[in-house]
């Protein structure tokens, strides 16, 4: 006898679990893509991408919702190295990374690419990646700051100065602000939006620049010194991040590379001036006040899950105290 399966039944069956905001949970889509890549072998990305919008579309999850988010998840696992990117044949196929367990706390290890279930422990989370509480006695783990690297301002100081990158986050506003000084060009003060309000007023509230009018941090008018800022596109809503530097009525205007830098940028501004960026951390959520660069990015998506509020994660004690040390130890 044929079975009438109902989205509420696949849903349970595929233990497929839904967010706040309607869509399919994070861990979902990732368990869901991560056992693609395993069963098939180095599948096609777009093969994966359709398997898993078909997949929970049937679970009575809507449209949009599902391409968002699972377009979201499997970049995110490529980024954090849950999955590699290569190509085979001339398509973009994604395979399993090589297993790493990376210390996170005493008993808590964030579990990367291939594992061996029958002689792990591990356990899916709410978040994107999985975790174990120890490692197989044939694995080494990582420290989760080695695993982190060098604080990603680097590479936009290489790019600046030409060389290693060796430098403080201090050193890095200071290229910048010698860039704006040699480089600078001239910009109609009339266009510019500029984060002028000190970290911790409009109560925590960044604001937004992309709006017919600024709001939060953001302000159209900027007083002497030099700024994190936007300059227009061609079309109302393009803005392209810069910095200024502002001498009476005259403003200078250096082009960042791109958003991470200028995220970069903010952050290293506040250090120069001794009035840095904050983040509230309470009840098991981090709350940013500041958009967070992408290798912070990185670090969040590895053990912690995306809070309800926008730029808010929730995540353990010890996870908390790892980010922590690593990221006072970057900037």
């Amino acid at each position: 006898m044929l079975e009438t399966l109902t989205p509420e039944i696949l849903r349970s069956r595929l233990r497929l679990e839904a967010a706040p905001d309607g869509g399919p949970a994070i861990h979902s889509v990732a368990d869901a893509a991560r056992s693609c890549v395993r069963a098939w072998r180095s599948p096609a990305r777009a093969r994966v991408t359709a398997y898993l919008h078909r997949q929970f579309l049937a679970a009575g999850f809507e449209e949009e919702l599902v391409r968002a988010r699972v377009g979201e998840v499997v970049d995110a696992l490529i980024e954090v190295g849950d999955l590699t990117p290569v190509r085979l044949s001339g398509k973009a196929s994604l395979v399993l990374s090589r297993p790493q367990w990376i210390a996170i706390a005493e008993n808590d290890f964030a579990i990367l690419g291939q594992d061996d279930v029958k002689s792990s422990a591990t356990r899916s989370t709410d978040g994107y990646v999985r975790r174990g509480a120890a490692p197989p006695a044939h694995v080494t783990p990582i420290d989760f700051a080695a695993f982190m690297g060098q604080p990603g301002y680097r590479r936009h100081l290489a790019r600046r100065t030409g060389g290693t990158g060796d430098g403080t986050l201090s050193e890095f506003w200071a290229t910048l602000c010698g860039s704006l000084r040699h480089d600078g060009q001239p910009l109609d003060a009339t266009k510019l939006r500029a984060v002028i309000d000190p970290p911790g007023t409009h109560q925590g509230f960044f604001g937004r620049h992309n709006q017919p009018a600024v709001s939060g941090r953001w302000k159209t008018v900027a007083p002497d010194g030099t700024w994190c800022a936007v300059r227009p596109g061609r079309n109302p809503n393009e803005w392209h991040p810069i910095a200024i530097r502002v001498a009476g009525r005259e403003v200078q205007s250096l082009d960042l590379f791109d958003w991470d830098e200028w995220n970069w940028a903010l952050l290293a501004r506040g250090v120069a001036i001794g009035a840095p960026e904050r983040a509230i951390w309470a009840a098991g959520t981090l709350s940013f006040e500041h958009p967070a660069p992408a290798h912070f990015q990185r670090a969040l998506r590895l053990f912690g899950t995306p809070g309800v509020r926008r730029w808010t994660w929730t995540m353990t004690d010890g996870a908390y105290a790892a980010f922590a040390r690593w990221r006072e130890s970057a900037l």
